[in-house]
């Protein structure tokens, strides 16, 4: 395993020298989301995030978020809206669109891991669907130092270098 984690940081085109080491513009994009939450929970505050992803707040963060190189090419598609399985089920469910606003405004404020736990143990407790895979991505831009970067190829790597599921 060392050898292998070693080769990885070897190689200059690597995520790990991309992605972790001097990038600007990374810092950058934390920033832009950031302030987009804040778009984001206001807009629910305030009755006004509607009821589809498309145009809202949320797109603006989400399209920030997948921009930030492979590691996130396909988080948006777990906002879309898909009506016939109901899911996210934010755009349609006031109470649950209220949940998530909550959720984020509290994530967004917290100062320590175990808040942020105790807020995903709160939101995951109300079942709202659709919501896992989507949260992961943003929990990520707000405490990068707690939720690691998020997509079905870690988890999968993750999954065989560990022999687990």
């Amino acid at each position: 395993m060392e050898n292998v984690i070693n080769e990885y940081k070897k190689d200059t085109e690597s995520v790990y020298h991309t992605w972790f080491i001097n990038n600007d513009d990374r810092l950058k994009a934390f920033r832009t989301i950031r302030k987009g939450l804040i778009k984001v929970i206001s807009d629910i505050e305030e009755g006004t995030f509607g009821n589809d992803f498309k145009g809202s707040s949320l797109e603006t963060v989400v399209t920030a978020i997948s921009e930030q190189k492979q590691v996130f090419e396909g988080a948006a598609h777990a906002f879309f809206w898909k009506p016939k399985l109901r899911i996210p089920d934010i755009y349609e469910n006031e109470v649950n669109q209220r949940a998530f606003g909550r959720f984020l405004k509290a994530c967004l404020e917290a100062t320590n891991e175990n808040k942020i736990i105790a807020e995903i143990h709160k939101l995951n407790s109300l079942n709202v669907k659709g919501l896992g895979p989507a949260v992961a991505n943003i929990l990520y831009f707000l405490h990068p130092t707690i939720f690691p970067p998020f997509n079905t190829a870690i988890v999968k790597g993750f999954n065989t270098l560990f022999s687990k599921k």
